[in-house]
């Protein structure tokens, strides 16, 4: 009995302190230290149990640092959760960024077909030979997203502004070319190519251009830009030229698809 009372003065004495440090920090901060003083509680328990008073002593101080553990863990967890968010923000800005450079690089690559040809102004009175003087072969090319065959809408003016031409010329043909950029399977790149040019074809169809005008030629990535395949090149291989011909002066120099 005289062994089990030191035991108990003990323990109560750690108990209290822990218990007005934990008030204390319960002042300080508001989400506490839990686990820590779980743990030391523990490890009074354990320890008195096993080895009496030094027992309950260096129990409470294991307990205490195996609470702290505890503590350590769920700010690891926190981190880790901030650093998924800061990863997933971050794909959000990379993704942003590409489409951001690539319309930049569409931009970049018009301006220079704008400074190689010369413009012209079209006053409405000309006479229809003028316009097919005027308008024989006139290009617009239009570029397209990896792996689709959707038209972007930004392109959607151009191609009307060229249908509307192509209403004012009687002998008019619409000649659309089908290319795709080298990444993945040759054969899968001509099927793309042929859904381009048939996306294309069928926005002319919807607008009064009649089909027999139409012709279609899809090449795939056999006719890349340039030798060399890198993020620049593929974008602008992913293309559809459209040229409008004036069918009374000249003949169509490639093989169609839709011969």
């Amino acid at each position: 009995m005289s062994k089990k009372f030191p035991l108990i003065l003990i323990v109560s004495a750690l108990a209290g302190a822990a218990h007005a440090d934990t008030q204390r920090d319960n002042y300080d901060t508001p989400a506490g230290s839990l686990e820590e003083t779980t743990g030391f509680f523990s490890g009074i328990a354990l320890g008195a149990a096993t080895g009496g008073p030094p027992g309950a002593i260096v129990g409470a101080a294991i307990g205490a640092f195996i609470g702290n553990g505890w503590k350590t863990k769920g700010q690891f967890v926190d981190i880790q959760a901030d650093l998924y968010e800061s990863r997933r923000e971050l794909t959000a800005l990379q993704e942003e960024f590409g489409l951001i450079q690539r319309e930049h690089l569409l931009a970049k690559h018009e301006l220079e077909q704008l400074k190689v040809k010369d413009s012209s102004v079209m006053p409405a009175f000309l006479s229809t030979q003028s316009i097919n003087a005027c308008c024989d072969n006139t290009v617009i090319s239009i570029h397209f997203r990896t792996g689709s065959s959707r038209i972007e809408s930004h392109y959607e003016e151009q191609l009307e502004s060229l249908v509307n031409i192509a209403n004012q010329m009687p002998s008019a043909s619409v000649e659309i070319t089908g290319y795709a950029d080298r990444i993945g399977n040759t054969e899968k790149n001509l099927a793309l190519s042929r859904r381009r040019n048939e996306s294309v074809r069928q926005f002319f169809r919807n607008n009064g251009i009649e089909s027999s005008t139409i012709t279609t030629i899809a090449y795939g990535e056999a006719r890349p830009l340039q030798i060399n395949q890198n993020f620049e090149t593929d974008f602008f291989d992913r293309r559809v030229m459209v040229k409008l011909r004036d069918n009374s002066k000249q003949l169509l120099t490639q093989t169609p698809d839709n011969d």
